[in-house]
Order: C-alpha cells, then structure tokens, then sequence
C-alpha cells in the first residue's frame, strides 16, 4: 500500500512538473513562434509558393515576382538545386514576423530561413533608405538551401559550418550585407582586429550573437562578405568543389584544408595581408 501510495505522489509530481512545463512553453517565443496559426496567410496568385497576410499583398507581390530568378540566383550560388520544395511567408508587421521567428519584440529582423521555409517582414522593403527585398528574399534562400543539403542540425553538429561562412556566402549570393559601410572602414577595422570570430567550424555553443562581439550587424556582414568573396576569388575551381562538398555532408574544417591547402585561420591572414598591401598601395 505505502509503495502504491508513494508511485502516486511521484506519478503526480512528475505530472504537475510536465503540466507547468508545457505552459511555460506555450506562453515562450519559441512556444508562441511554433503554435502561432498561418491559416490567415493568403496565396499569391502570381506564384503558389508565396503566402500573405492581409495588408501585405503589395510587397507579396513583388516577392512574387521576382521569386523564380532569385530561385535560379541561389541554385547556381551553390551549385546546386534546392532539395525540398518551400513557401514563402510575407509578413505584414514586424510584430509578427519576430513572432513566427521567436525574436524579442525590439528585434527587426528583415527575414529569415525556419522550420523548411521563409519568413519576410516590413523592413525588407525599407533598409536603411533601400528596398532591399530582393537582396533579402535571395539571402534567406541561401540560408535554406544550405540547411535543405547539409540538414537541420548540420550547421553546428554535423557539418559544423560557422556563422561567418553562412553569412558570408549568402550576402555574397544575394548581394547583400554592410549597407551604409564603405569599404574602408571594414578594411580599417579588420586590420585594427576589430573583427568576426574567424573559426574552424560552427557550433551551437556560439550563438549567432556572439559571432562578432564588439561589431554592428551591418559591420560584421560586410567583413563576412570580403572574407567569402576572398576565398571564391582565390580559386573558384577549389571554392566550387569545397562547397559542393560541405553540401554534401563533408566536414567544413577539413574539406576547407583539403581543397585550398590551408587552414581558415590561415586563409584569414593571407586576407589580411592582402587588404594591408591594398591599403599600402592606396
């Protein structure tokens, strides 16, 4: 009787701790973000895989419209083509794109790759004075293609790709990244050390945040941009095959130093030498 008596309190303890766990997830950005309903989420009628919210259908539309060459831009960018068919979510407020995100209400995200799909808000449309939609659908179409071939948990366990690589290739894709930083102060700031962790491989002991400490967004997608470009530029022939190989499921550290005979720390300092001689002869 005391073992049934005592089965039952823990049964029950166990049942109030998971009862207020699920609550407080429900009530969490993360919670919120995957419980949150699409159903009020609209089809284009000028491309099917694009989804609206009422108030969004003029920047729907050009998401729209400029979808299957952004398509092609981020197929040939990684040699690939994309692996899973995906929709296209416009937001009409910021509010709720940092909600389908789980971002904090102060966050202003233009867009990004979740759950298999993409999200794009308001700022998209207005970037420091700029329409940048284009330039934001393509860099969220890179980040999932990425993640379509090296698989959810590729980034940081698996593959390990770090966050500056990620970016890097696709701001160089899209065209994206640094707006309103001119090219020598990233230059000036690099050489000064003010720069991105430059590591080997990814990992979700890194966050995102804390990829570039000391740096603005803008600052550390503009460095992130110069370095990939450098790298692609070194020998697009190696670049090519390093890429198609980390797509497919070989480790970015090791892949990086088979096919450019250097390591990522190393390839940095040749890119640092390399904006020295720049600045030298300027």
């Amino acid at each position: 009787m005391r073992k049934k008596r005592k089965r039952s309190i823990i049964l029950s303890i166990i049942g109030i701790i998971i009862l207020a766990g699920a609550v407080l997830f429900v009530r969490s950005p993360i919670g919120i973000a995957l419980l949150k309903s699409k159903k009020h989420f609209k089809t284009s009628d000028i491309d099917k895989r694009v989804r609206y919210e009422p108030g969004a259908e003029e920047f729907a539309d050009k998401i729209a419209r400029y979808l299957p060459e952004a398509v092609r831009t981020v197929e040939n960018g990684h040699f690939l083509p994309f692996k899973k068919p995906f929709k296209v979510y416009v937001c009409a407020t910021q509010k709720s794109l940092n909600e389908f995100l789980a971002d904090p209400p102060g966050a202003a995200p233009r867009g990004a790759a979740a759950l298999g799909n993409v999200y794009i808000g308001p700022r998209a449309f207005s970037f420091f004075g700029y329409d940048t939609h284009k330039e934001s659908l393509m860099h969220e179409l890179s980040h999932l293609h990425l993640s379509q071939r090296s698989g959810y948990f590729g980034f940081g366990v698996r593959i390990k790709i770090p966050v500056w690589f990620i970016e890097g290739l696709a701001n160089c894709i899209a065209g994206s990244g640094g707006e309103g930083i001119e090219d020598k102060e990233a230059i000036d700031a690099i050489l000064a050390g003010k720069h991105f962790v430059v590591d080997e491989k990814g990992s979700f002991l890194r966050p995102f945040h804390k990829a570039f400490p000391g740096l603005s967004g803008p600052m550390f997608h503009k460095q992130d941009k110069m370095f990939v470009k450098y790298i692609i530029d070194s020998n697009p022939r190696k670049y090519k095959q390093f890429l198609l190989e980390i797509q497919n499921g070989a480790s970015f550290a090791k892949s990086f130093s088979t096919n450019f005979g250097i390591t990522v720390s190393g390839m940095f300092e040749r890119f640092k030498e390399n904006l020295k001689f720049g600045a030298s002869q300027s």
